[in-house]
């Protein structure tokens, strides 16, 4: 059972009264993840606690709203479903969350989430009906939607028209907004909700940016935006960015979701995930998704384009391109050239593309070298073994980039490249010592995956593949015991620099977004 189960597991023991004694049953049947077990039910608890302590701290009365419960709660405020006595009618009712604490950027941003939002008027766009103050705390109402969120739905059973369908929609609410001056800044699956007809609404203007507005209300060096769903220019924090193109990223990442079940880029965490943002082009969903044809691959591929200026120009020039699809007409979106598709190879699977090119030039220059006469070792033993180290590479490359938690096809690639370089050097001719370059450079590779442990590991297998070469080979290069001290020293003193820079990376990251 994977640790996703574990944990809905975990949180479906909520109302049961034996919930403690299933818990330890739960953390000794799988005894890998306890920490994990008992860290789910702590926050589990401390949430549901906060919850009745917010609901028993607000009177059932609001003004002229009756509150019913809580429906979310975000990073500007809390929304609840409520019922205006003066009109009869539900609404979604949602106040500032830090309350009498919020400092004046805070109310600002959440007085200017609520006026944006209301000078927008579309079918797929929630409507704000009143902004106002009820005992020092700040409020606003909009149209409460009966439905779910589009993160909910996924890779459902819906038909990839049904899904292509709800993203032109709000392809065209996204262009309405542009032609106001306004940009979203957080479109995601999460911020999306689906009526009960079917229609999307997009929800939730609070990083919303007007080009009217005299101020942006945002702290220097700040991400804005979420890492899965937002686009590489939001890693920056000047304010040169066009938002209007960055929506239309975040939007092609939302129709990505819908095609695959999962966002562009995923990882254990924020970091990882914004490293492969800034640096690798996300896998093509028709290789997720064998039912999505080259069409729609490509136009979802060109609204989620590295560079602004290589996306659609407009959301209404996204929706015409949607709309072609749908009606099985040409679509606008331009072919690429071989070197586009191969630096997009690059970018995509860096991974294999490096041992690729790698393995395909130490197999050429092995073979110049037995042309030459320059090398008299076994060389169909050398190409099979490079060959079958290349076919190796390619489903291990498909399980690194395509798993949320990468490190177990990540470890075990890094040993199978530790092993096959150690037999290659084993097969080599003395001198064999300048071969050994091989394991410091793999050991600064590992730690392109930013983890302290994944560089660990692969020093302590290349040392130990050392150290087994030295101890087998009869090599004359390799046999004095102080070159075997120093070369074991270097990549220890590798392996602390590598540590050290990741640590720091990790930490600088943390307090950017703390």
């Amino acid at each position: 059972m994977e640790l996703d189960q574990v944990l809905t597991e975990v949180l479906r023991l909520d109302s049961d009264p034996k919930a403690v004694e299933k818990l330890q049953a739960l953390a000794l049947e799988y005894p890998q993840w306890k920490d994990q077990i008992t860290e789910c039910w702590e926050i589990h608890q401390e949430l549901t606690i906060s919850r009745e302590t917010i609901k028993s701290e607000l009177p059932a009365n609001w003004g002229h709203y009756e509150i019913i419960d809580q429906i979310d709660r975000g990073g500007m405020g809390v929304v609840y479903r409520a019922r205006d006595r003066q009109l009869d009618r539900i609404v979604a009712l949602k106040i500032i969350r830090s309350g009498e604490l919020a400092d004046e950027i805070e109310v600002a941003r959440f007085r200017r989430e609520a006026q944006v939002a209301a000078n927008l008027l579309h079918p797929n766009i929630i409507p704000i009906y009143e902004v106002g103050q009820e005992k020092q705390l700040v409020y606003f109402t909009m149209a409460f939607v009966d439905g779910i969120p589009l993160s909910r739905i996924g890779s459902s059973n819906l038909s990839s028209t049904a899904k292509v369908k709800l993203v032109y929609e709000l392809a065209q609410a996204l262009q309405y907004a542009h032609e106001r001056g306004v940009s979203h800044r957080d479109i995601k699956p999460s911020n999306i909700l689906i009526d009960v007809h079917g229609k999307p609404v997009l929800i939730d203007f609070g990083l919303a940016k007007s080009t009217h507005a005299p101020s942006d209300l945002t702290v220097s060096g700040m991400v804005i935006g979420t890492p899965a769903y937002m686009a590489p220019e939001q890693l920056h924090t000047h304010r040169s960015v066009d938002f209007r193109l960055s929506d239309i990223y975040s939007l092609g990442a939302v129709l990505y979701f819908l095609l695959t079940g999962r966002s562009p880029f995923i990882g254990e965490n924020s970091f990882d995930i914004m490293i492969q943002l800034k640096d690798r082009e996300p896998v093509r969903p028709s290789r997720i998704n064998k039912h999505i044809d080259r069409e729609l691959d490509a136009i979802c591929m060109r609204a989620l384009a590295k560079k602004p200026e290589q996306r659609y120009s407009s959301a209404s020039e996204f929706a015409e391109d949607l709309n072609r699809w749908m009606e099985g007409s040409a679509i606008t979106t331009p072919t690429t050239s071989l070197w586009d598709k191969t630096i997009r190879w690059w970018r995509e699977e860096p991974g294999l593309f490096s041992h690729v090119t790698a393995i395909l030039t130490v197999t050429l220059i092995v073979i110049l070298s037995h042309l030459l006469g320059y090398s008299h070792s076994n060389l169909i033993q050398q190409i099979s073994l490079l060959m079958t180290w290349l076919i190796l590479c390619v489903p291990l490359q498909q399980a690194v980039f395509r798993v949320k938690r990468p490190s177990t096809p990540a470890v075990l690639w890094g040993l199978v490249d530790v092993s096959f370089v150690s037999v290659l050097i084993a097969n080599a001719q003395a001198p064999r010592s300048l071969l050994l370059i091989a394991y410091p450079v793999m050991i600064t590779v590992s730690a392109l995956f930013y983890r302290t442990r994944f560089v660990l590991l692969m020093t302590i297998a290349c040392i130990g593949a050392f150290v087994i070469l030295t101890e087998t080979l009869n090599d004359p290069s390799m046999e004095r015991t102080d070159f075997r001290f120093i070369f074991v020293s270097l990549l220890l003193v590798e392996c602390l620099i590598l540590t050290s820079l990741i640590f720091k990376v990790r930490n600088l990251f943390s307090y950017r977004n703390s």
